[in-house]
C-alpha cells in the first residue's frame, strides 16, 4: 500500500484497493510509508482556509488503520514510518524540544495495541523484507530514477514516496536479477491547497502492489495495479477481474 497521506486520500481509490484486498485476501499488508500526512505540522507553508488540527488527522488515520485489522484480522502487517509521519518528530524537534520523546507517531498511532503490526521508523537505513522474500522495501528510493534505485541498491526494493508507477531491472554478470519499483499513491491530487506545493504532481498516478511469495525459496512476483480514472470513475483488473468504483 503505497502513499495514502489520510485524511487527504482519494476516498474511492483507497475503498476499491480495499476491495481488491478483501478479494485475494493478503497474508501480509505492507504500508510504504505516509499512510498519514500530518498536514498540521508540517514545516512546509500551510493554506490558512485549511483547518488541520492533529488531533483531526489521527481520528482519521487510526480508523484505517481499525478497519485494516477488521477486514484482514489475521494477516500479518508491517508500517514503514515515512517522511510525512516523521513531521511530528521533525515538529516537536525543531518547536517543541522540550517534548521530544513524549510522544511518536509509533505511540499516537496505538502500534503497541496492535498484535500482528510491526513498526519500521523513518530513516537513512531503513529496509524491511516483504514477507520473508528476496524483496526488500523502504519509504524512499535510494535515487531520482528507478534505474539509479536498483543500481544503488544492488538488492530487489519496492519503495514510495514519489506517487509514481515505475520500475526498472538490472542483471549482474552472474545472472542476478534486481528490480526497483514503485507502485503509485493514493491520496487526491485534486487537493490543490494540500499537494499544489509540489511541481510536476499532475504526473502522480494512483495504484498499488501485490507480491507474491515463494516459500521455499524466497523467490518473489510482483504485479503493479494502476488504478484507471475516467470522468470520476475508477477502475483497475487483478487476477483478470475488473473491479470498479
Amino acid at each position: 500500500m503505497p502513499d495514502v497521506h489520510k485524511p487527504f486520500h482519494h476516498v474511492k481509490a483507497y475503498n476499491l484497493m480495499l476491495e481488491v484486498a478483501s478479494f485475494i485476501q493478503p497474508k501480509h499488508i505492507l504500508i510504504l510509508g505516509d499512510y498519514a500526512d500530518f498536514y498540521s505540522v508540517s514545516s512546509h507553508s500551510r493554506d490558512p482556509r485549511v483547518f488541520s488540527m492533529l488531533e483531526d488527522e489521527l481520528i482519521d488515520v487510526l480508523s484505517g488503520l481499525d478497519e485494516l485489522d477488521q477486514l484482514f484480522p489475521s494477516a500479518k502487517k508491517t508500517f514503514l514510518q515515512g517522511n510525512h509521519e516523521y513531521r511530528l518528530e521533525r515538529y516537536l524537534m525543531d518547536k517543541a524540544p522540550a517534548l521530544f520523546g513524549i510522544t511518536s507517531t509509533e505511540h499516537l498511532m496505538d502500534f503497541d495495541k496492535r498484535p500482528n503490526w510491526k513498526f519500521v521508523h523513518y530513516g537513512p537505513n531503513q529496509r524491511v523484507a516483504v514477507a520473508g522474500s528476496k524483496l526488500y522495501a523502504r519509504h524512499e528510493p535510494l535515487a531520482p530514477t528507478a534505474k539509479g534505485t536498483s543500481t544503488k541498491a544492488l538488492c530487489s526494493l519496492v519503495y514510495g514516496h514519489i506517487h509514481r508507477i515505475e520500475e526498472s531491472h538490472i542483471v549482474g554478470l552472474d545472472g542476478t536479477n534486481h528490480v526497483a519499483f514503485s507502485v503509485g499513491w493514493l491520496g487526491d491530487k485534486r487537493k490543490e491547497s494540500i499537494f499544489g506545493y509540489v511541481k510536476g504532481h499532475h504526473q502522480w498516478q494512483l495504484g498499488f502492489g501485490l507480491v507474491y511469495v515463494d516459500p521455499s525459496n524466497g523467490l518473489f512476483y510482483h504485479k503493479k495495479v494502476h488504478i484507471l480514472e475516467v470522468d470520476g470513475k475508477l477502475s483497475c483488473v487483478v487476477n483478470g477481474k475488473v473491479f470498479k468504483s
